[in-house]
């Protein structure tokens, strides 16, 4: 359950939200006839029709009761390597609240939030028939069901993280390419959804460490992206297998984080005990 604040912009029922869109669509209409619809009276709008919505399928319905969290990845340790704490561990699962957030020490404003757990599988008894789920969510927070075909890639650190004299090489090395080679996009980050490596592609802010409350750094353990490729990296990262397939397979999840960002969480080497925390690159 997630027990956090939630900053909700716009909330929709968590099933298909048709009914919710299309008094979006009409209300949107109805009153842009008479000038320009003010975005915070929309946002209003819609989030009280989605409140009306799922009150009239379950009266008791409580908007500050706990929410369910919905699941974002089950990763077992034989599929995926490297993965911290094997001697402990040998499944991952991770979390998340489908709604946006105040934001917190450890999460990210206006964001899911993450929660993990690191498990044993022979412990996991009891499994239930039908997991409870959110009222309410955001579309673009809930995951398509998938099946994870994991895939070794090898990516290098932000060139903003690297030592000044290898950036005045790359540089260089890029200025001497005559075919538009860059180091960022198609060398430093692999795109998309991943766990480990060095982690997202950072946005309107250079990367800065994540230093745990232990004081050790904490490093990126699952990459949430908005997308598996786009035009500046599909040449380099796309899927063997997927490839010339050019936008079919470039968001099979179909979640959007921001406007079109990733989100980053990180763990601490010390211990699984110790609180990971999450970061977009949008919010310093």
């Amino acid at each position: 359950m997630c027990r956090l604040a939630h900053e909700d912009t716009i909330i929709e029922p968590f099933a298909p939200a048709l009914k919710g869109r299309y008094e979006a669509n009409r209300w949107d209409w109805s009153h842009g006839r008479h000038g320009r619809v003010d975005f915070a009276t929309r946002m209003r709008h819609a989030s009280e029709f989605a409140l009306e919505l799922v009150r009239g399928a379950n009266p008791e319905f409580d908007p500050d009761a706990p929410v369910p969290l919905i699941p974002v990845a089950q990763l077992y340790y034989r599929d995926v390597p490297d993965l911290p704490w094997p001697e402990k561990f040998d499944l991952l699962q991770i979390l998340w609240c489908p709604r946006d957030h105040s934001g917190t020490e450890t999460d990210t404003p206006h964001c899911p939030a993450f929660q993990v757990f690191w498990r044993k599988s022979e412990t996991v008894k009891g499994v239930l028939t039908v997991p409870p789920q959110p009222d309410l969510g955001l579309e673009h927070y809930i995951p398509n069901p998938c099946v994870v075909s994991p895939e070794v890639v090898t990516e290098y650190p932000n060139f903003h993280t690297l030592p000044d004299d290898i950036k005045i090489d790359i540089d260089a090395w890029e200025e001497r390419s005559s075919d538009g080679t860059d180091y960022s996009s198609e060398f430093a980050h692999a795109p998309g959804w991943k766990v480990m490596g060095h982690g997202m592609y950072w946005g309107i802010y250079d990367p800065y460490p994540m230093t745990c409350e232990c004081g050790a750094e904490q490093l990126p353990l699952f990459t949430a992206d908005t997308g598996e490729f786009d035009g500046g990296t599909k040449e380099r990262w796309q899927p063997v297998e997927e490839a010339h397939t050019e936008w079919s397979f470039a968001d099979p999840v179909e979640v959007t984080i921001g406007r079109g960002y990733a989100l980053q969480l990180y763990y601490c080497p010390e211990s699984e005990q110790h609180t990971g925390r999450s970061e977009n690159g949008l919010n310093p």
